[in-house]
């Protein structure tokens, strides 16, 4: 065998790889040139898997022949204006920041590899759709599923196409470093749901304001909260803040003043309160969003 010859080694790691081309040469690591043609990759549940490789090539010495030593690399050049060390700052800056990072990973690689994904994850779930890739947040990947079953890819409250987000965006990530969001839309659901939110918070802001107390809305994701708190963000006399643990976090709608009704506002008469028989009142529930949201139950009624 022409040990300067290149060899290719597959094997479940790229060390391993290397490890077995360097056996087989009987050479040490700085005696060869390595070139990485595949890293592994897991698949989607057993799908899709594939090997490292790499090729190694013995280095050509000169040393041997011709007795003269290579000179030594040059040092790097310092850089006489280093980059200013990061300080915490506000969110913007944060966000700014993500998106500085965001901007350097090819978004139509990352659509392509989470297009393949979402394909094989249906594929395994025996459900025949199309994955196209929509336009919308610049700064995300959208993609849509179109197919006779998209209304069971939705399940109650949205909790199947949540998972299936959540699945693909997990495996994206080994795959692809600081890549950006990857979100699944089927059926407009994505939308109405926004839209309906949008319009439950204005409805449950107005009767904050006007019955002076807090609204409490029912716990729900991340994505849903940021709706709500963007709806109200501009009123002036309202706050909203999220309240709980874990990924499910109810929201509060607060009136300014925190909501604390004087008791001349509580519509007793002249001499102390409300008599015994009057009749109480419940508010009335908001209409229904999705399968989600409005108020929780034991909330206090209005007198």
């Amino acid at each position: 065998m022409n040990t300067n010859e290149p060899i290719e080694i597959a094997a479940s790691t790229v060390d391993e790889a290397i490890k077995q081309a360097l056996e087989q040469l009987a050479a040490q690591e700085d005696d060869v040139v390595i070139e990485v043609l595949a890293t592994p990759r897991a698949g989607v549940l057993g799908l899709g898997a594939r090997q490292a490789r790499v090729r190694v090539t013995r280095r050509t010495s000169n040393v041997a022949t011709s007795g003269v030593q290579s000179p030594p690399p040059a040092p790097a050049a310092i850089d006489p204006h280093p980059p200013e060390p990061l300080v915490e700052g506000d969110a913007r800056d944060g966000e700014e920041s993500l998106q500085t990072q965001r901007a350097a990973v090819d978004l139509d690689q990352l659509a392509q590899e989470a297009r393949e994904v979402l394909i094989k994850v249906l594929e395994l779930m025996d459900e025949r759709a199309e994955v196209l890739r929509t336009q919308g947040d610049p700064e995300s990947v959208e993609l849509e599923i179109k197919g006779d079953g998209s209304g069971i890819l939705i399940g109650r409250h949205g909790q199947t196409l949540d998972a299936l987000e959540y699945l693909v965006n997990r495996i994206v990530a080994r795959r692809i470093r600081d890549a950006a969001p990857v979100v699944l839309e089927t059926e407009s659901y994505r939308a109405r749901r926004r839209q309906q939110l949008h319009r439950m918070a204005l409805s449950m802001g107005e009767r904050a304001k006007r019955d002076h107390r807090p609204m409490t809305l029912d716990p729900m994701p991340p994505r849903d909260r940021r709706v709500v708190h963007l709806a109200l963000k501009d009123d002036p006399m309202l706050t909203t803040r999220s309240s709980g643990d874990g990924f499910l976090r109810s929201i509060e709608i607060v009136p300014a003043g925190g909501g604390q009704r004087r008791d001349r506002e509580r519509g007793g008469g002249g001499g102390g309160g409300e008599s015994r028989g009057r009749r109480r009142e419940r508010p009335e529930r908001p209409e229904p969003v999705g399968e989600q949201g409005g108020f929780k139950h034991g909330q206090k009624r209005i007198v």
